[in-house]
């Protein structure tokens, strides 16, 4: 498989580092020219790029757009348009205009088209996941998310960040739209969604970095998301309560990531340790979703974010956002 990297920043140089520990042959594009030239020389990318249209024209089978959001969807069309498959970093995009005509392209041309939601791969959420039928009829979850934004990328100015700025799409919301993928995965598609964001710190940044998620499932569950930039230690995780148990994860720091997953089984009245590491490996999951995505390319099926779920999760994360907390009444 050849692979073209449209994106040589953090998320497309991880992307190449990926790529090279499973013997692909891929080159970088990006439109620093001497950003390309460095991931390349580091990486040992095959060629680099400054110009789409020169780089969709080495002939790659699949493209990964690792840009910010707000410039996914026009590197996907002409990647599409080239005849390749297309895995789009997440979000799929900062709006849903435009997300279904790629689709169609893409269904047309028999082509894959995918986003990279990187947490899919995670441990904790495949034991979650393979383990969730063993707790009975889930009753809610209760996912949370927070990293302090400064700290999120070691080196780099945090007010440079996509992630920082309105215009560029960012906020913590669509950032760390993973917890609403991996509900939506676990517990079905989403029929109502209620939301409270917030800018809360004194972070130079235009946009929201506190956000409480509620969303009601087609199927009878409740999942309450809480996700920031607020908190000083990274953690992550969720709990999941059914009608004969619950499940119980927690992950705290980044490189290494202690991660613990746990599964009260009410009929025998026990816990039991699913997963427990001091030293999870942060970039397997990166490597495991280019393998799937290698694979779906040869038509194999995989756990890769479709465009289609992709698009219903930014659906989900646009209205969150617009469901800004209201005043109390004053009669009240």
């Amino acid at each position: 498989m050849k692979l073209l990297i449209i994106g040589a920043g953090s998320i497309g140089r991880r992307h190449a580092v990926s790529a090279a520990e499973l013997g692909l042959t891929f080159s970088v594009m990006d439109i620093d020219a001497a950003r390309a030239a460095a991931v390349a020389a580091e990486i040992g990318a095959q060629r680099h790029f400054s110009d789409l249209k020169t780089a969709l024209a080495w002939g790659a089978d699949g493209v990964i757009v690792a840009t910010p959001h707000v410039r996914h969807l026009a590197p996907a069309e002409a990647a599409l348009v080239a005849g390749a498959h297309v895995l789009v970093e997440k979000p799929i995009s900062d709006r849903l205009e435009g997300i279904d005509r790629l689709i169609d392209m893409a269904e047309a041309a028999n082509l894959g088209f995918y986003v990279g939601c990187n947490m899919r791969f995670h441990p904790a959420i495949e034991a979650v996941r393979s383990n969730i039928g063993r707790i009975g009829e889930v009753r809610y979850a209760r996912a949370h998310y927070g990293n302090y934004l400064p700290l999120m990328r070691p080196g780099a100015d945090y007010r440079q960040l996509y992630c920082a700025s309105r215009a560029a799409g960012g906020g913590v919301i669509l950032d760390a739209i993973h917890e609403i993928d991996y509900l939506m995965w676990l517990l079905g598609p989403v029929k109502a969604v209620q939301g409270a964001s917030a800018k809360l710190s004194n972070l130079d940044i235009d946009v929201e970095d506190f956000a409480d998620i509620v969303l009601e499932h087609d199927a009878g569950p409740r999942s309450v998301i809480t996700i920031d930039y607020l908190r000083q230690w990274k953690r992550r995780g969720c709990e999941i309560v059914g009608s004969d148990g619950l499940i119980v994860w927690e992950s705290e720091g980044k490189a290494p990531e202690q991660c613990r997953i746990r599964l009260y089984d009410s009929g025998r009245g026990a816990w039991e340790t699913l997963l427990e590491t001091d030293d999870l490996d942060n970039g397997r999951p990166f490597v495991d979703m280019l393998h799937a995505f290698t694979r779906a390319t040869r038509g194999e099926r995989t756990c890769l974010q479709t465009a289609r779920e992709g698009k219903q999760r930014l659906a989900v994360g646009l209205q969150a956002r617009r469901n800004h907390m209201q005043e109390l009444a004053s009669a009240v």
